[in-house]
Formats: structure tokens, C-alpha cells, sequence
């Protein structure tokens, strides 16, 4: 019988992750949102942590991991080194110094799997120039894969997630739809899921496929890079939280609204999302080493694209920035846009 990473969890990817409410419920229960010391830049609710250490140099920590979304060990391995190095991009920093990798799994999993993730893993890493230098591996029922990543930048280069303003407007640099398409991948391995695809073209269903793990597979460095040569105001990546969720982060911290006009999602993720029941088009559907959310002003914004477009790097336009108590709004008729 073979051994599929998907088929032995019940939730996968950045869907394993607590709720927004539920993670703010918890830090403020244990204490953990309170004032930091001065060279403390940034803590909970950013995509990492930042410590000032001198002048012209800050230190940047962040840890993610997850269960599987794929059964093929090297592109799992590769997917979650893409998402825990996303992180520190995110911040529009892009040298990362070292990755810590942690993986768990159970007894009964070939040691030729777990070889593959972490191949996978050490690869992309290679790939992108930010050095493993270690970790840890348990034993655990599931199995999860992932890793810390340390950053280090000039304090006054990093992008935060606070800052948007007023007028700004809103790129995103990869297609939604990530949980549709790989609850058809994982169906596409099932009999009953067979059958259950059965009324969508196989076309359809191979495109979103083939775009969610493209999509995931891919750095953000290569944002980074860009938001290095353009005075942006603020950036988030879209994971686990879903674009709407990710937005309202941007608009809460930033003390702005926000309103999402436009739907950039993976090509034949809508007609998935329905059939499947994810709120796709409502922005709410989880990602999973998704793209990065930008807010730049209008004057920028031409400079921001070309950046984008030298390095070869998709992006959508995708809202704007308005004045307001720190709300989002994804308008019931944003132009969906498949790519």
C-alpha cells in the first residue's frame, strides 16, 4: 500500500493554522501582546519578528510549519521552504542568513519520505542562497514539515505590514485558489473524489493543479528584490489567513480601509470553489506560500510594476486604500480575473 503524505492528515497546508480570532484570543490570554523593549521593531501580527542590534543592522526571526498538500516528498519539502522563507521577503529584506528546518512524523512513515522532504526543502534553499544550518525532528502522529529563518537589514529597508495610507493601491504578486485546487489534486486520488470530479473538465481541474503547485513552489525573493527599489508603504504575504484575512491585518494595523475590487485567482479555481464550497470569491478561501500583498502610492506604482516585471514576477492589481477605521471590503461584483 502506498504511503500518501495527504491521505494521513485531516487538514493541509496553512489550513492546519488557528483562526485570526482564535490566535489573538490565545496571545492575549498568555500575555504575549504586550510592550516590548525599544529595539524591539516588530513582534506578534507581523510576518516577523525585527531586533533592532545597531544602527544599521536589524535581526529578523520567523518560524513556520505545516502538514502536508502534496504526496510527492520533494515538492512538499520544496512548498514549505517557499513558505517559511516568505516571511522575511515579505519584509522586502532578502538576505537570509540561516534556516532552521523542523520536521515530525509518525513510526510508520518510509524513512525514504522523510528524505524527500528534506531534500526538497534543502534544495530550494540552495536555490535561493539562504543557508540550512540545522534543526529538529520528532516523532509525532502527523506529519509536519517547515522551519525558522533568519533575516538580517538595514532597519530602515524594512516594509512592514502597518503603513499603508490613504490612496495607496493594492498589488498582489500570485493567484488565490489555492485550497480548491488541491482538494481536487487530493480527489483525483480517490475513487469516490473520482466520481465526485466527474462534472468538471479534466482540463480545468489539471490547470488549477498544475497552477496552485507552481505557485507555491515559487520564491518571493524575487518580490523582495523589487520592494527593495520602490518606496512601498506596507506588505503582507496571503496565507493562512486568506486575502480578506490578510487585507484586514494590513487595514487594522495600518489604521486604513481597504477595498478589494478585483479577484486575481488561479485559472479554473472558481468553477472548484463552487462545486467544493470554499469561499473563494469572497476572499476567505486559506492559502497556502501564497503571493505578497503591496500598498503603494499611485505615484509609484508604474516604478513598482517594472521592478515586478524584470524579474519576471506576476502580479494583479488588485484594490486600493482608503480612509476609514481599519475595515476591509472585498465588493460582491470584484472583477474575477483567471490566470
Amino acid at each position: 500500500m502506498t504511503y500518501r503524505l495527504t491521505k494521513v492528515v485531516p487538514v493541509h497546508g496553512c489550513s492546519c493554522k488557528l483562526p485570526q480570532y482564535q490566535l489573538g484570543e490565545l496571545l492575549d490570554q498568555a500575555g504575549m501582546t504586550g510592550i516590548f523593549g525599544p529595539e524591539v521593531l516588530s513582534g506578534p501580527w507581523e510576518n516577523s519578528s525585527v531586533i533592532k542590534i545597531a544602527d544599521n543592522m536589524a535581526v529578523l526571526n520567523t518560524l513556520d510549519f505545516f502538514t502536508p498538500m502534496v504526496d510527492e516528498p520533494e515538492i512538499q519539502g520544496r512548498i514549505a521552504g517557499s513558505n517559511v522563507t516568505s516571511d522575511i521577503y515579505t519584509l522586502g529584506v532578502t538576505k537570509i542568513v540561516s534556516v532552521l528546518t523542523i520536521m515530525a512524523f509518525p513510526e510508520n512513515m518510509p524513512p525514504e519520505i522523510a528524505v524527500g522532504m528534506l531534500k526538497g526543502l534543502s534544495d530550494f534553499c540552495r536555490e535561493i542562497d539562504a543557508p540550512i544550518v540545522g534543526g529538529h525532528t520528532i516523532r509525532n502522529p502527523w506529519p509536519i514539515i517547515g522551519g525558522a529563518a533568519t533575516g538580517i537589514s538595514n532597519p530602515e529597508k524594512i516594509v512592514y505590514t502597518k503603513g499603508a495610507k490613504q490612496g495607496d493601491l493594492l498589488f498582489l504578486t500570485k493567484p488565490i485558489g489555492i485550497a480548491p485546487a488541491m482538494a481536487a489534486y487530493r480527489m483525483q486520488k480517490d475513487e469516490e473524489g473520482k466520481d465526485f470530479l466527474e462534472t468538471i473538465p479534466t482540463d480545468v481541474v489539471e490547470s488549477a493543479i498544475k497552477g496552485a503547485i507552481t505557485g507555491m513552489v515559487t520564491s518571493n525573493k524575487p518580490v523582495a528584490e523589487a520592494i527593495q527599489q520602490v518606496p512601498v508603504h506596507a506588505a503582507t504575504d496571503v496565507t493562512g489567513f486568506g486575502l480578506k484575512g490578510h487585507a484586514s491585518n494590513m487595514a487594522m494595523l495600518s489604521k486604513v480601509d481597504i477595498v478589494i475590487d478585483k479577484l486575481w485567482v488561479i485559472n479554473g479555481t472558481p468553477q472548484l470553489a463552487e462545486t467544493f464550497g470554499y469561499p473563494l470569491l469572497s476572499g476567505e478561501s486559506k492559502e497556502t506560500a501564497g503571493g505578497i500583498l503591496i500598498a503603494v502610492a499611485k505615484g509609484n506604482a508604474d516604478s513598482l510594476q517594472s521592478e515586478l516585471d524584470k524579474r519576471k514576477v506576476g502580479y494583479c492589481e488588485v484594490g486600493y486604500v482608503k480612509e476609514g477605521p481599519g475595515t476591509v471590503t472585498v465588493l460582491k461584483d470584484a472583477k474575477v480575473i483567471e490566470n
